[in-house]
């Protein structure tokens, strides 16, 4: 029997072990929980070559940014203002030539990100969504779906996620776009619906640190929802999962172990089976006061 089968068994019985919200409805970027298939198969373009002027542009940008390497503090938030804005200069001279002014908005997005200017982020990573689909739609989709979502834009947010999650639904970016997309959705106080994304996006899951990371977000929900036994067993197939992994390099294996040990829903779920434990405890003090009194 494969380790993929094996994962495959365990995760089907979580799946079945675990009760489902019945009144959240179809899961968000899911199809009755199927992992859409990655169209692997379609034919890449080929890269269109760059002029000259444009080769000579990115070039002139790309030494602006290296100037913002070793800066701390406002003088590294200037520089990387210098860099995006090199960046959108070339974007807007080039764009007649989108092979140019792809790499030029995602970059000057990508730069704008890191100075926080989320606006301006978001608008170069949809424009280079939209001028080359080919190499940059989910990058960029996802970029600005974090962008939308930092400006606390939540619905817009959503859509985009689930866009960027379409465009090919087999890679680790379109996990996190499913992940963000049940995120979203519990701290929009839509629990049942988080839940039920959330294990849509475990099924998803690649075997390994993606498989760990959907059952630390399913297991801190049904701690939320008060369903303990729920969490545990979430937890319990992450630590299953993992242990059918079976990968021979050592570096890998301590990853997942790393993985494993840090999940924030183990303590989460002790501190809430304590509180209920003590909550227990005080209520029977209490009611044996009452009765001795």
């Amino acid at each position: 029997m494969t380790t993929k089968t094996l994962w495959m068994r365990g995760l089907l019985g979580l799946l079945l072990a675990l009760p489902v919200a019945a009144q959240a409805g179809e899961p968000v970027g899911a199809n009755g929980g199927d992992k859409p298939a990655a169209n692997a198969s379609a034919p890449k373009k080929p890269r269109i070559a760059l002029s000259e002027a444009g080769r000579a542009s990115l070039a002139a940008a790309k030494e602006v940014a290296g100037k913002v390497r070793g800066l701390r503090g406002p003088e590294r938030m200037q520089a990387l203002e210098a860099a995006a804005s090199a960046y959108d200069k070339v974007l807007a001279e080039h764009s007649a030539e989108p092979a140019v002014a792809s790499v030029a908005a995602i970059t000057a997005a990508d730069l704008w990100r890191q100075q926080g200017s989320v606006a301006l982020a978001e608008k170069d990573y949809l424009l280079a969504a939209q001028l080359d689909a080919d190499r940059f739609a989910q990058r960029g989709l996802l970029g600005a779906a974090d962008m939308q979502r930092r400006q606390q834009r939540r619905d817009e947010a959503m859509a985009t996620y689930k866009k960027a999650a379409e465009v090919d639904p087999g890679s680790s970016r379109a996990q996190q776009a499913r992940l963000w997309q049940a995120r979203l959705l519990q701290q929009s106080e839509r629990l049942d619906e988080a839940i039920v994304a959330f294990q849509a996006a475990l099924e998803s899951a690649d075997p390994g640190n993606e498989t760990v990371e959907a059952c630390n977000f399913l297991a801190l929900a049904w701690i939320e929802k008060g369903d303990h036994d729920a969490a545990a067993k979430a937890i319990e197939h992450a630590e299953q999962a993992v242990q059918a992994v079976g990968d021979d390099d050592p570096i890998v294996v301590e990853r997942l172990k790393k993985a494993l040990e840090t999940m924030s829903a183990k303590k989460a779920l002790q501190r809430a089976r304590d509180k209920a434990a003590n909550a227990t405890k005080d209520a029977v003090g209490l009611d044996r006061a009452r009765r001795d009194g």
